[in-house]
């Protein structure tokens, strides 16, 4: 049935995992999820208070620590570390609605709305004990038709969110999290990714530019007078009312504002081969860790871009898509070119910060000679709601996804790089209690100076600035 969460060693353990799971982990993982499910909705906030939807990252967080081989105490702290900032789903499910949603007419009634997403959950969660997760896959992401191609664009609005749902229901084998992931796609309205998404989309069919690969397209957006300016700190520091709110939107009123024509056309540019998967997916997911890795800033200790991190996060499930037999290779190629774009979209977001590998591998290691059972014993231990966990574990997964590939040029992250890259973000986390969603591990924005100057984040000293 598709309500039930039932993790495993040997069945669900994860692309990337650690040995030594076990049945206990499992078991506890398995019913806090299943808490998770009842309990919570999969937002944290309303939008007419804050502007913007944040969400509910105890799925992600709890599947990631299971992989990376949390003990059932540490999984029920974080679970509960993490519950004091949830808002309650609606109580009951309304059945006239999920009936009305059995046709594309009730799906564009009740999409773009928080209210409905129990709703959507329940009728997603039917729809697979009704055809298979394979067919629902095509009927409502993949498959081409109208509806398809509005959720599938929907799984990027809000930083990708929805796509890292389906993502880790599929690596992990787990159908209640399909359901979730689509059903929190369409509570999504921000329709500016589906208009940029499609409107490339049709531009790159003409091929009036040559391919480039991914890092090249990002070279490309810091060269460009407008894409490199588009966005601005500021949005970073909305303050209403003594409070936080997002009346401006770094992709809505920036890259997709006065960006988008110049963004569109280099987005474009990047195109996948649907005979070259295995590649074209470890290369996303290499490109993704150096942009995030690499976003540096001279003399500031390293840390990583809060939003940067979002797209890196997200492409360890990418894997997930590209293994799934049910999809045909035009699809994944499509899939992996929607991610990509939307890497660059929100590179141009930060700035198009200027690539520092050398700043992040000339920082010494807080813990010199640690390897990488050691980063993933400390990231399982760090208090936050699982964005570092998640990009210590997707830095691991790109180191293996890229090592046949470490001589090629579009490879930009080469072997010798990852273990840093990880100790640096393991490094960077810090004892500051999270205050609400909010916490202080992360920079947002990070090619502007401002940014890390006004979060106060730590410098470098003398003698390891000179070095």
């Amino acid at each position: 049935m598709s309500k039930n969460y039932k993790l495993d060693p040997i069945e669900t353990p994860g692309y990337c995992h650690v040995g030594g799971l076990t049945a206990e982990s499992a078991d506890v993982a398995s019913r806090i999820l299943t808490a998770n499910r009842t309990a919570y909705h999969v937002f944290t906030t309303h939008f007419d208070l804050m502007g913007a939807y944040l969400h509910n990252h105890i799925a992600h967080h709890i599947v990631t620590l299971w992989a990376l081989g949390a003990s059932p105490d540490t999984m029920i702290f974080h679970k509960k570390n993490n519950e004091n900032y949830q808002i309650l789903p609606r109580k009951f499910v309304d059945e006239p609605i999920v009936a009305e949603m059995a046709t594309d007419e009730g799906i564009r009634k009740y999409r773009g709305s928080l209210d409905h997403f129990l709703d959507f959950t329940t009728f997603f969660e039917r729809e697979i004990d009704r055809l298979g997760y394979q067919a629902v896959l095509q009927k409502y992401m993949v498959g081409g038709s109208e509806i398809a191609d509005d959720i599938l664009g929907r799984m990027y609005h809000g930083y990708v969110h929805s796509f890292m749902y389906m993502g880790q229901g599929l690596e992990f084998k787990q159908e209640p999290l399909l359901a979730e992931g689509l059903a929190q796609a369409l509570s999504h309205d921000d329709m500016y990714y589906n208009d940029f998404l499609f409107h490339t989309e049709n531009k790159a069919r003409l091929g009036q530019d040559s391919a480039l690969s991914l890092a090249e397209c990002m070279d490309e957006c810091r060269k460009d007078p407008v894409i490199s300016t588009c966005s601005d700190v500021d949005v970073h520091f909305q303050v209403v009312s003594g409070g936080w709110k997002v009346e401006k939107e770094m992709i809505r009123d920036y890259v997709c504002g006065p960006g988008f024509d110049a963004m569109s056309r280099v987005c474009a540019r990047y195109r996948v081969d649907p005979n070259d998967l295995d590649r074209a997916t470890a290369e996303l997911i290499n490109t993704s860790v150096y942009m995030s890795a690499s976003a540096q800033k001279p003399p500031f200790q390293c840390r990583y871009d809060f939003f940067l991190i979002h797209s890196t996060n997200s492409t360890i499930w990418q894997t997930a898509f590209t293994n799934e037999p049910s999809l045909t290779n035009l699809q994944k190629a499509r899939l992996i070119e929607y991610s990509g774009r939307v890497m660059l979209m929100l590179y141009a977001g930060m700035g198009c910060p200027e690539p520092r590998l050398d700043w992040l591998l000339s920082q010494p290691p807080k813990e010199p000679g640690s390897d990488w059972a050691r980063v993933i014993e400390r990231v399982c231990q760090h208090k936050d709601d699982g964005h570092m966990a998640k990009l210590v574990r997707v830095i691991r997964h790109a180191e293996e996804v890229s090592r046949p590939y470490d001589s090629r040029p579009e490879f930009r992250l080469k072997q010798h790089m990852f273990l840093p890259a990880a100790q640096a973000a393991v490094d960077s986390g810090t004892d500051r209690p999270m205050e609400g969603v909010f916490h202080f591990d992360f920079v947002r924005g990070a090619a502007w100076p401002e940014a890390w100057e006004k979060s106060d984040f730590p410098k470098r000293d003398d003698q390891e600035v000179a070095a």
